[in-house]
Parts: C-alpha cells; sequence; structure tokens
C-alpha cells in the first residue's frame, strides 16, 4: 500500500521546495489577545460545569449577558436533557465583537470525550440565546482563544481520569481554572 501511495519511491517523494497554493489567513485580518477570566461553577441539572468568560480585555463581558448565559442554560438542561445530570465539564462565554456571543457547553462522556454544544447571541436582535445552526459536515470547533481553555481542560481530565476518581479527584478537577 505504501508504493501505491508514492511511499518509498524516490519519484513520488515529497518535494519540500515545491509550493502549494494554500487558504490564506486574510491579509486583512489583524490578531489580537483576549484574556479568559474564570466565574467559578454552576450546577446546572446536578452537573458542575466550570464557567469561562472570554473576551477582549477592554471589551469585558458585562454581568447582565454573563446572567442571561446562565439563564439559559439552566433552562435548557431542564427541557432538552443537555448536559445530562451529574455531568462535568466546563462553559465558555466568548465575546466576538461589540453584540455577538457564542455560548459553548463542553462535557466529558464516554470517559474521554469531550461533547460540544454551541449556542449564539446577536444582542442587537436577539433577546435570548439560541442554538447555533450547524449544517456542514465539517464543522468549526474552536478558535484559538477558546482552544487555550480546552487545552487547560484536557490536562486537567487527564489528571482525573489517571486518579482514583474519588470525590476528592473530582474536587481538584474543579478547583484546576486558568
Amino acid at each position: 500500500m505504501g508504493i501505491e501511495l508514492g511511499h518509498g519511491t524516490d519519484q513520488n517523494r515529497y518535494d519540500m521546495t515545491q509550493i502549494f497554493e494554500v487558504i490564506p489567513v486574510d491579509p486583512a485580518y489583524r490578531h489580537y489577545e483576549k484574556a479568559t477570566q474564570s466565574h467559578g461553577i454552576v450546577h446546572p441539572n446536578n452537573s458542575r460545569l466550570k464557567w469561562y468568560d472570554i473576551a477582549r480585555s477592554d471589551q469585558p463581558i458585562g454581568s447582565s449577558i454573563r446572567n442571561l448565559a446562565q439563564t439559559f442554560l439552566s433552562n435548557q438542561t431542564g427541557s432538552s436533557g443537555v448536559p445530562c445530570k451529574n455531568e462535568l465539564g466546563f462553559v465558555l462565554l466568548h465575546r466576538c465583537g461589540e453584540g455577538f456571543y457564542f455560548l459553548m457547553l463542553c462535557t466529558w462522556r464516554e470517559n474521554n470525550e469531550l461533547w460540544k454544544t454551541v449556542y449564539y447571541l446577536e444582542a442587537q436582535t436577539m433577546a435570548d440565546f439560541a442554538l447555533f445552526p450547524q449544517e456542514k459536515q465539517h464543522k468549526g470547533t474552536f478558535c484559538v482563544w477558546e482552544m487555550s481553555v480546552v487545552s487547560h481542560e484536557t490536562l486537567a481530565w487527564s489528571a482525573y481520569l489517571m486518579s482514583n476518581r474519588s470525590q476528592e479527584d473530582v474536587d481538584t478537577y474543579l478547583s484546576a481554572t486558568i
């Protein structure tokens, strides 16, 4: 099979000097820093979820938006069963610009899998968060600012999986925040 794919033959080796056209980052895009702030643990549906806000330092998420998101999440869990009872995980409330927010519910399932449900809010035109529509097969997962939290949480969850998984170990996982 390797030879069929061109592996192991000199004539088909990848030429590192060959230039391929890639989908570039938009030349007009300017990257900037965002801050991640932990806001404790929320308990929808008897689950325990760490809460993180992600926003520019000069545009923090206001308490009214955070309260709206927490109320929405509590109402969702009661009606849709997400998350199920007694799950562990985290929530990302990400401010993207002036009035657009992503609310991402992330729970650990099937021992070592991170599951995610995404909601959004356009503060100028919507009264509440709604499920974020995603029709494409290949979907966006996390942006670079969100991945810092996911990276931290992956390490914390892996440490929990390697532990005895006692209540003390659950508490250690829940107290490990950025």
